[in-house]
Parts: structure tokens; sequence; C-alpha cells
């Protein structure tokens, strides 16, 4: 059932809300990170025993209105005195921008002039009720992507990853909207504060950066990192009907915008992982083109890098809500952001991995094996279709197919396929783990998995028959490599021998 609620009514009581339902993703997972931000400033949070305590009993809505009492007039959308998430100047000398303009897969100016604007059209949205523009703002300065000279991203740059712990309560199908957000809510840290000025940038002079200035972490609070303002703008109010639910009132119609907004360099978000860039330090992970994997999943769970905080800290929590967690039911990670391309949104990315144990080195060595095996088999995958489709003969008897390899299709197949075979096996992985035996069997049985269904994503992009008539050295060829491929660097990855001749033929799974 769909209803509209306070933000205070968010445990729900007898009845709880199980999630947002906003008209588009960015805005349910944005408005997501806000309300962690506020819970964050609502209830003491220095150790796990206060989590805990919060956790197994939720607090009414009326004890978490009263703790927010003080703030509520920092969030204001209109009116006198500063406005939430909004410039603290008023910016009247600007020009009125559609409020189309605050979605962040909107076309842009050149292609709104190009007429390029394909997918994507204009004039799709031209007023926001007023909880749908708090939404829409919300979202843009939570994942702002570059903007033109001087419009700066979003804290952890544009279309930022967030990674999100979800918990499933015994007795419970789904986690709901309360146990998404204190799950994910970090500790407080020394510079702790519930000033205004401290916490929310609208409620002092602008910080700009016309000058390159810029905005550190250093002596500010751990909770500016949920309410950042990168981007300066003012909303424009009138009297309409909303584009999206219809509402007839006050709407937001459009908005003014001013370069040269606060600049954050070397923060480091709560809800992100990070990876370590030589030249820069910690940098926030973003997510990629295309459809998304289990080999993202190495990423989510930080082990390329440094995981979010709120997922390191699950380990720990974890622990002591045994007695309440289902464990038919296991609990998550919650992924989500923009693929951008610099201003452009190419997708939005949305799915799902297990939570998994980081405390066993043992266990954490062999699921990047199993991926990096998986890996090296996508390749192989594909490099053997396009070289069977395209290849051209050298005097060397080989094959080679020139120019940039854009044919990626046969390898995401392998890891679509394989999806559901790894999520087996790594029930099977994290049981072994726990008895600290060996898993060379379940390795070997990895890399057979594997080695089957790369043949028959070969057959499915290879037409065997014409070509066993049209090209059969080429073919054969081909094959031999993705064999050859499979049981040299798979099984390397796996950490596993080399089989010997009589076992290595390509006969057995073609």
């Amino acid at each position: 059932m769909r209803d509209r609620v306070r933000a205070c009514d968010i445990t729900g009581g007898d009845d709880p809300v199980m999630a947002l339902d906003f008209p588009r993703p960015d805005w349910n997972a944005a408005v997501t990170e806000f309300l962690i931000g506020l819970t964050y400033l609502a209830l003491p949070c220095d150790d796990v025993d206060e989590w805990e305590a919060h956790f197994v009993t939720p607090p009414a809505p009326d004890a978490l209105l009263k703790a927010w009492q003080a703030l509520v007039p920092c969030f204001n959308l209109d009116g006198e005195g500063p406005l939430a998430f909004q410039d603290f100047d008023d910016l009247v000398t600007q020009d009125i921008k559609p409020v189309s303009s605050l979605l962040i897969d909107a076309p842009g100016e050149n292609a709104l002039r190009n007429n390029s604007d394909l997918f994507v059209k204009r004039d799709g949205v031209t007023a926001l009720s007023l909880p749908l523009a708090a939404a829409a703002l919300i979202t843009l300065q939570t994942y702002a992507p570059s903007g033109g000279a001087g419009h700066r991203t979003s804290l952890r740059g544009g279309g930022p990853l967030t990674t999100l712990v979800t918990p499933r309560r015994k007795g419970q199908n789904v986690t709901t909207l309360w146990d998404r957000i204190w799950a994910n809510v970090p500790y407080r840290d020394d510079n702790f504060s519930l000033r205004p000025q401290d916490l929310f940038p609208w409620m002092r002079p602008t910080l700009t950066s016309a000058k390159n200035e810029i905005v550190t972490p250093e002596d500010r609070p751990l909770a500016l990192n949920f309410f950042a303002c990168p981007r300066r703008l003012r909303l424009v109010f009138s009297e309409g009907q909303c584009s999206l639910s219809g509402a007839a009132g006050a709407v937001v119609a459009g908005f003014r915008t001013q370069n040269y907004g606060a600049n954050y360099q070397f923060w480091q978000h709560p809800l992100s992982p990070y990876y370590e860039d030589k030249k820069s330090g910690k940098l926030p992970c973003h997510p990629h083109a295309g459809a998304s994997d289990y080999g993202d999943w190495l990423t989510w769970w930080g082990f390329d890098g440094y995981p979010a905080t709120v997922v390191r800290l699950w380990e720990g929590r974890r622990h002591i809500l045994t007695p309440h967690l289902d464990p038919s039911s296991p609990d998550g990670i919650e992924a989500f952001g923009f693929d951008m391309d610099n201003m452009k949104a190419r997708q939005w990315l949305e799915a799902r991995a297990p939570w998994l144990p980081e405390g066993s080195a043992a266990l954490k060595a062999s699921v990047k094996a199993f991926i990096e095996a998986t890996d090296e088999t996508a390749r192989a995958a594909t490099y053997a279709c396009r070289t069977a489709l395209y290849g051209q003969k050298k005097a060397d008897d080989h094959y080679r197919v020139e120019g940039a390899d854009s044919f990626k299709t046969p390898g995401e197949q392998v890891w679509a396929v394989t999806q559901s075979l790894f999520e087996a096996q790594l029930t099977h992985l994290i049981a072994r783990a726990a008895t600290e035996d060996g898993d060379t069997d379940l390795r070997e049985a990895w890399i057979a998995t594997l080695r089957k269904q790369a043949f028959r994503v070969f057959e499915t992009f290879v037409d065997v028959d014409g070509l066993t008539d049209e090209e059969p050295r080429r073919l054969l060829y081909a094959r031999n490599q993705l064999n050859n491929l499979i049981m040299s660097k798979a099984r390397t990855a796996l950490g596993l021998a080399k089989p010997s001749k009589s076992s290595n033929k390509t006969e057995e799974t073609v």
C-alpha cells in the first residue's frame, strides 16, 4: 500500500514503512541517504551497544520527531531566510532554468541546441510539487555530475557508487526502510555537532571556489557528507500542477543557478567504497557502463580497495544481532549509482550482492580467485568468438583480429550464465572456510563449470556448422585457443596446476 508519511514515521510502529516510492529510482536512493544522515543526527550512536538498542527496539515516531525538532527550521524550501540545499544568496540576477534541468539524466544545453535528445526527451517535466522538488534537489546535490565550467560535482564526484547493508529480521520477507537506514548509520566522530552552521552549508554564507578554494574534511563533522551542496541554485516557485504526481498548488517551475560553488576534496563518505590512486590517494568508486555482474562484488566488498565504512562496521554489528536476523534469508549489500560520461548519464545501476564475512583471509582469497578465473574465461570467450568470426590468417598459421576489441558480448554472456552458479559456489566456499578445510575440489569443479559454459557461449555466437564447411581451420584454431586459455590462465587464477595433455581435449566440452 502506498501512503504519504512524515520523515519521523519511517519506524512505522506496528505497520513499518517498507521502502520509499518516489517516481524515480535515483530519488529513492538519494532520499534514503538523506534519511541516514538525518537519523545519524537524531539518535546517539557512539558504539555498538547504543547502535544495537535502536535496532532491536526502533524509536517511536514521536521520539524521532522530538530529536529532530531543533533542526526542523533548517529545512524550509521556500520563504525567508536560509533554504534547504540551496544557495545562501537569492541569485536574482541569474536567468531561470527549467525545473527539468534538476534531473541528472535530463538533456543538456548542447543536446537541446543540437536536437539530439533522442532517448530522454525535453519538456517531460515542467513543474514539480514540493515533495518531488525536494527529492530532485537532494538528488542533484548528492550525485551532481560535471555541469560545465565551475559547476561542481558532488562530494564524491559525478554519480558515485553507494553500497548499503540490507539486514533481514526474523519473520520479515524484505528489509524495512528503518532497518535499511539504521544498519547504515555510522558511529559519531570526534567533530560531531548539532550546530546548524556546522552541518548544513545553506545555513551560512556560501563557500565558493572561484579562486580554486576547496572544502576539506579537516575539523568538519562527518555529517556534512550527507548534506554537502556543491551546486549553487535557488528554486523558483509558482502555482500549477505537478507533471509527475498531478498535484495542484505550489510547484517548482524552474531554478536559478550560479557556478563556482563549494569544491569538496579529500572526503571519505561512509556509504561508498574507495580505491587507492597512486597520485591522488583514496578516491570513491563509480559504476561502470554495461550490465552489473558478480565481478563487481569485489569492489562492493572492498576487496580491490576499501569497503564503505558501514559495510565494514556490519561485521561487528551482525555478530551481536544474530538472534534477531533470519538465517534462511541472509543479509546483503545494495549497490546503486549513475554511470556518467562527464555530464551525460548513461545508465542507473541498482543491484544486490550477498554480504560476505571479511574476517577470513582464506575465504577472501578463494572468492577473489573464483571471480578472477571467470574474468579470464570471459576474456577467452570473447577472443575465441572474434577469432572464429573475423580472424585473418597470418604467416605463422595463426589467426589474428585487427582493430579495437569492441565485440564484448560473449564475455558478458559468460558472466551472465555463471551468475547463479557462482552464488551456489559461494555458499560452499563460506561453509568450507568455517571448517578451515582446503577447497581444491571446489576450484576444480569451478574450472570445469567455466569451461563447459564458455563452450556453450562459443557455440551460441559462432555458426559452427557453417564455419565447419567454410572456414574449418579458423574454427578449429579458435576452439583450441578457447580451451588453451581457460586451462592456462583461468586455472592459474585459481592456483591450479595445468592438466596433462591427455586430459586437455576440446572435444570433451563441445
